[in-house]
């Protein structure tokens, strides 16, 4: 046995490492998003503490605190176990001196530790209700040390007849300390709850002829949840608190309850516990107002006054009201000036001090609640790359500091229309969060190209007489010589120093590839594929029309193209993301293809019943002839069609009590550096190669079964079933090369027993080695011929994962040389997973230890069980949330593949499957090398005499 057969084999069993640990944070980045922010506030996480985090909850059931400082990221947990689309009935509050904040979604109530995110206790809903109201029990007094602070949940039936349930939750995680059960309302009402130190009110608004829209309130007993009383007020239009709640100035000395209709000229008013009614009539400033929001301050010790944010076409102005709690009435205390520009208010407190901070795209005010002076005012300053300098807040959340009149600080979280959250402290702004990336839904790669002027200016010498010419390149050497006492000058640096710029020279080595992010609110991102930093973004909202959704994202020589659900067609710049054309179609498309033509590209659209037509309304082309593209039609059956001057169906499958739900080809970019095998014994094992492969997934009631079949003529060359298929786990299929693996969670009918698998198949010309096979004397290939009907000599073998992965794919590179891996997500871990391609060896002994030849090969043992190594993770300790699809590509260096992750978080990074054996490591020391030819140079200067002497005194003997 060879010495390196038995390294080869030793390698083969250690964990491989795609990423070197003094590299890790280095060449990768993540974004730990959160999304646009529902619930926002400033909270000390305990009473010992001075500084305040920033919480937030977004309508993705994502809940997070930050450093309000930098802006990063201290700690963070979805609610809802993975994050979830359109969660605006998620709820989060904070204590008040017990270091805990508590959320509420579905059908669990959950607290959490203030400081680090550790869960602390959770209590889950009782039959078929879900949580619809959270709010906490006010403390007036300051807690002692261990104390903690009950909760009020207000929870609602799934289906007519049940009960809307108000009950106390006991702080200290002990459960139900009381509830309160209520029959009579329907499920279409409009029901809140509110707190005072005393109190809980039960508020249910319901609508109909015999309800006649009134608002009935029931007084409960804070400590004990029996009812006090139960009255009727008339308030019968839409709320118009800031939050959405029908309540407003919950957990206060004085909660209330304020609405409004159009056109907003009055705000009707009724402090709960008060039978009465107030009305407030808004200034009248000739306009139609469009909207008015109420803010308010929380706490029990908090001065019962608001502010009513008008806004009109043209203006934005607030008034501010104090509430008198004996009467019921309110009073304008007075009026801030209307202003041309958007604004975003906020309410704050300290201590029984109210405060009304108003922010615009200009500057920052702070009021007092009591006069109609301001405290504070403050220009803001410019803002940079991912701020949007233009943009309108949308809304704020503020702290302000106040140590007297004189002495006022205040920072403010400002939501903007395009995705970003920033912090504002004095008008300074101090970090940015494109928190709208969250919801990117497609991405695309795109190089970078821009101009290079030394081109530029050959392509012009060429495109003129040669004198001309000649003139053009003897001034351009003299122009370039201004430069050169400059490079003279940064030479020594470069050869005896290290470059401090590793960003730099990391993309001129991999390339200069960008990511093109679309979200589901039409707003496109290029974000750089090194550092992951935000470099421009678009709205796409004005330009695409009306209930439109795009569906495909291309990218090509520096534009980017997104053809749309009705058939038009947006091209953007790659560089700058400004509009180059918006051109109108009629042909509407539910999928895109897009195929290799002359003298473009030419474009399929598929309808929903999955016909494919030529896109007419589009550029002409004329497709390449030899084109195959599948689709699936409603029914689950897929169809096989010839594209070329004409488009035919060439076949039909539809399998047996099953849908086909998914189709997956090789990738665009897939090179094969061996068309072979070498076994241990230098025989050769031929692998089935043809572009036409694919792969489709059915799916029935219990059982998933894949399909290889030729895409030209519909063959099925490999069939595997899998019963007890788990109907909700995650299926994600993947082809490349001679190989193709997918992956599934199984249940035994038995045990009930939940078991993750992934499945590997490689295919080979012959079981034999040095055979080609049924086409070994073959000249020529076609797949209508009679031999191509011959299926290949398929090896499979099964793993079981500790936990479920989803969104498989391959590692690429320019030339297909480096060993592939492959990718997945782990749902559970938060992780990004790479499996080396020799551990999933479909060829690994079974049963017995490798022979000789096999150890030569690198083969080892087959092991059913596939630990997944916390070393091969990708994003190593990060928590990378919420992927939906990992994207790789091939870089400059044929060593490195570029891999970038979206789908909540953003991630990416470069891996080398067969590490990095074209590039230098960090420990090439350049003085060294430098050092080591000088001494060599001197060394030949000197030997040379004695050399030559030598030579002339051996010729004289």
């Amino acid at each position: 046995m060879r010495w390196y057969g038995i390294l080869l084999s030793a390698l083969a069993i250690a964990p491989a490492h795609s990423i070197y640990v003094d590299e890790a944070f280095n060449i990768d980045f993540h974004q730990a998003l959160l999304g646009t922010p529902h619930t926002t506030f400033f909270h000390k996480p305990d009473s010992s503490s001075n500084a305040a985090l920033l919480y937030s909850l977004s309508d993705k059931a994502v809940l997070g605190a930050l450093n309000p400082r930098d802006g990063s990221l201290v700690w963070r947990q979805a609610i809802a176990g993975q994050p979830r689309e359109n969660a605006t009935d998620a709820y989060l509050i904070a204590g008040e001196d017990d270091g805990k904040i508590t959320t509420a979604f579905e059908k669990t109530v959950t607290t959490w530790d203030a400081s680090d995110g550790r869960l602390v206790w959770t209590h889950g809903i009782k039959g078929r209700s879900r949580a619809i109201g959270l709010q906490a029990v006010p403390v007036l007094g300051s807690s002692t040390d261990g104390a903690v602070q009950d909760v009020i949940l207000l929870t609602q039936p799934q289906k007519e007849g049940g009960g809307y349930v108000v009950s106390r939750l006991g702080g200290d995680g002990s459960g139900e300390r009381w509830r309160h059960s209520d029959f009579g309302a329907k499920l279409d009402a409009v029901v809140s709850i509110a707190t005072s130190p005393k109190h809980v009110y039960h508020v249910t608004k319901s609508s109909g002829i015999i309800s006649g829209q009134k608002t009935q309130v029931v007084v409960l007993d804070m400590t004990t949840g029996k009812q006090i009383k139960e009255y009727t007020v008339s308030l019968d239009a839409e709320s118009v608190s800031f939050d959405g709640e029908l309540v407003a100035g919950s957990s206060s000395a004085a909660p209330f309850m304020i609405t409004s209709d159009k056109p907003y000229k009055t705000l009707k008013l009724n402090v709960l516990g008060n039978t009465k009614v107030a009305t407030v009539t808004l200034e009248d400033k000739t306009e139609d107002v469009l909207s008015v929001k109420v803010h308010y301050a929380r706490g029990p010790k908090a001065l019962p006054h608001f502010l009513a944010h008008v806004q009109t076409a043209t203006r934005h102005w607030a008034e501010v009201y104090h509430i008198n709690t004996a009467s019921g009435e309110a009073t304008r205390a007075y009026s801030l000036p209307a202003t041309q520009e958007a604004s975003a208010f906020s309410a704050s407190t300290n201590g029984e001090k109210v405060f009304f901070t108003r922010v615009t795209s200009t500057e920052v005010i702070v009021y007092s609640s009591e006069s109609h002076g301001h405290l504070g005012r403050w220009t803001r300053t410019q803002l940079g790359v991912g701020y949007a300098s233009s943009s309108e807040p949308v809304s704020a959340t503020a702290e302000v500091a106040s140590r007297d009149v004189a002495n006022i600080a205040v920072r403010v979280a400002v939501a903007a229309p395009e995705g970003s959250w920033y912090m504002i402290r004095n008008g300074d702004t101090q970090w940015s969060r494109t928190e709208m990336l969250a919801y990117a839904d497609m991405a695309a790669w795109s190089d970078d190209l821009a101009a290079d002027s030394l081109v530029q200016e050959l392509q012009e010498e060429i495109s003129v007489d040669p004198a001309t010419a000649y003139v053009n390149r003897v001034y351009r050497h003299a122009t370039e010589l201004r430069h050169l006492p400059a490079y003279l000058m940064q030479l020594p640096q470069k050869m005896f120093g290290s470059s401090n710029d590793e960003v730099t020279a990391r993309q001129n080595l991999i390339g200069t590839k960008s990511l093109i992010l679309k979200t589901k609110q039409n707003k496109l991102f290029s974000v750089s594929g090194v550092t992951g930093k935000l470099q421009w973004h678009t709205d796409l909202s004005p330009v695409l029309p009306a209930e439109s959704t795009v569906r495909s994202l291309a990218t090509q020589e520096g534009r980017i193209t997104m053809y749309n659900s009705e058939g038009s067609v947006i091209v953007v710049n790659a560089t700058t993301g400004q509009l180059i054309e918006n051109k109108s179609g009629s042909t509407p498309v539910n999928r895109l293809v897009e195929l290799p033509g002359s003298p473009a590209s030419t474009i399929l659209k598929v309808d929903e019943d999955g016909t494919p037509q030529f896109a007419s309304d589009l550029a002409p082309s004329v497709p390449d002839e030899g084109n195959t593209v599948m689709t699936i039609d409603k029914s689950g059956a897929v169809s096989g069609w010839t594209v070329g001057t004409t488009i035919s169906k060439t076949w039909t499958f539809s399998p047996p009590n099953a849908k086909i739900v998914d189709i997956t080809a090789r990738p665009a970019h897939d090179p094969i550096a061996s068309i072979g095998r070498v076994l241990g014994d230098r025989s050769v094992l031929y692998k089935y190669f043809t572009p036409n492969l694919a792969l489709l997934t059915a799916v029935s009631s219990t059982t998933l079964t894949i399909y290889l079949i030729d895409a030209v003529t519909g063959t099925i060359l490999h069939t595997s079933s899998h019963p007890g298929l788990l109907p909700t786990s995650p299926i994600s299929t993947i082809i490349s090369e001679n190989w193709f693996a997918y992956t599934f969670t199984s249940t035994n009918p038995t045990t009930h027993a939940i078991t993750p698998q992934l499945i590997i198949s490689e295919l080979y010309e012959s079981s034999l080695p040095n055979d080609r096979g049924a086409l070994s004397s073959q000249t020529n290939y076609s797949s209508f011929g009679p031999d191509a009907t011959t299926k290949p000599h398929v090896i499979s073998a099964a793993f079981v994962l500790t936990e479920p992965i989803a969104n498989l794919t391959v590692t690429q590179t320019a030339q297909g040389i480096t060993n592939r891996q492959l990718l997945a997500y782990l749902p559970h871990s938060h992780a990004i997973a790479s499996i080396p391609r020799h551990i999933l060896d479909a060829r690994r002994p079974i049963d017995r230890d490798p022979t000789t030849a096999e150890i030569e090969e690198g083969l080892f043992r087959y092991d059913p069980s596939l630990p997944l190594n916390p070393q091969q993770f990708l994003s190593h300790s990060r928590e990378v949330m919420g992927i939906n699809s990992i994207m790789t590509a091939p870089t400059l260096l044929e060593s490195t593949s570029m891999v970038f992750a979206f789908g909540h978080d953003v991630f990416g990074t470069q891996v080398a499957p067969s590490q990095t054996f074209d590039v230098l490591g960090r420990g090439f020391k350049k003085v060294q090398l430098v050092g080591t030819v000088v001494a060599l140079y001197f060394g030949v200067l000197g030997v040379r005499p004695l050399v030559r002497r030598k030579v002339v005194e051996r010729g004289w003997m």
